[in-house]
């Protein structure tokens, strides 16, 4: 049966609220019309559709936010993690300006919770980072005997997740967690970068089409010592290292998670040339499934039907 224009409204309206509800993360208003897409001219079908979840009880609303389920303190949690995060991008902006001025790093973004302006009390600071090609290794190896070094291993201002280098922007998985974790990373490093990055990534508009992340701090400064390094460490020798890097950084990683089998390994780390992803919670695995038992849970329990969307992960 084919959805009417407010049916297909309503159904959006709960994927997000189910989405976010992975993280018991409740969402105002605003929110929800900014993350939903809908133009201005549909704002007022958003508000109907809201209004009448909450009088059929599918949805709660307390202190300007919307939920589901019956737990409102849910609501108090998520503004205590919006001041806490608040503080926690002071520390944010002064690390990310350090990972700046490290040789070949070419741009920095904000990821994880932070990112989505929330910050639980013991969150780490998670960092995507951007690399010149051929370089990725060893900028990574750099950042990790300085945390090792200078942070005595703490992950809490410095978790170096995530790498890419400048030739491979495109991000292969498509679904919901991941044009999410696209669309509110925050630029702190390179706007210009940013703006490159989103444009090669543009399918994230089929799940957030009009949704902008707000910021308000990019630094460019690009100091001379750093160039002058990239020129000392753009020889021949140091790609034999950057080979080496790769090489003992991968054996290193499959020995400290030899416990995991082969599919959940792979699940997890991603250690290529250009891309490293490294991820041993499998979050994305993790809240695409959770989110997907929270989307069968509300069709059984509202007797609901939303309309079908690709919950599992692919690649284009």
């Amino acid at each position: 049966m084919r959805l009417t224009a407010e049916g297909q409204i309503t159904n959006e309206l709960i994927r997000i609220l189910l989405y976010f509800d992975v993280f018991a993360y409740p969402l105002t208003r605003r929110e929800i019309i900014c993350y939903s897409g809908m133009e201005r001219n549909q704002w007022r079908v958003i508000g109907r559709a809201l209004d009448y979840l909450v009088k059929e009880g599918m949805v709660n609303f307390y202190c300007g936010a919307y939920y589901i389920g019956n737990h409102k303190s849910k609501v108090l949690r998520r503004f205590e993690g919006n001041r806490r995060a608040a503080e926690r991008m002071k520390a944010a902006r002064k690390y990310s300006r350090i990972i700046s001025y490290f040789p070949f790093v070419r741009g920095i973004f904000i990821s994880g919770s932070l990112s989505k302006g929330y910050a639980a009390e013991k969150d780490d600071i998670d960092y995507f980072i951007v690399t010149r090609p051929g370089r990725l290794w060893l900028v990574r190896t750099m950042l990790t005997l300085f945390k090792k070094i200078f942070l005595f291993n703490s992950y809490r201002n410095f978790c170096i997740n995530y790498f890419v280098d400048e030739d491979h922007l495109f991000i292969k998985e498509h679904n919901r967690y991941t044009a999410t974790e696209i669309v509110f990373l925050i630029p702190v490093f390179n706007h210009g970068l940013y703006s490159k990055f989103l444009e090669r990534n543009s399918w994230v508009r089929s799940y957030y089409p009009n949704f902008k992340q707000q910021y308000d701090f990019c630094h460019e400064k690009n100091p001379a010592l750093k160039r002058w390094f990239e020129k000392i460490l753009g020889n021949s020798f140091v790609d034999i290292l950057e080979s080496y890097f790769h090489r003992a950084s991968r054996n290193y990683i499959k020995k400290k998670f030899a416990y995991m089998d082969q599919e959940r390994f792979s699940g997890s780390f991603t250690m290529l040339r250009h891309e490293l992803r490294y991820l041993p919670g499998r979050q994305q695995f993790n809240i695409l499934k959770k989110y997907n038992e929270k989307v069968e849970k509300f069709e059984k329990e509202a007797r609901f039907a939303i309309s079908s969307e690709n919950l599992v992960e692919s690649e284009a």
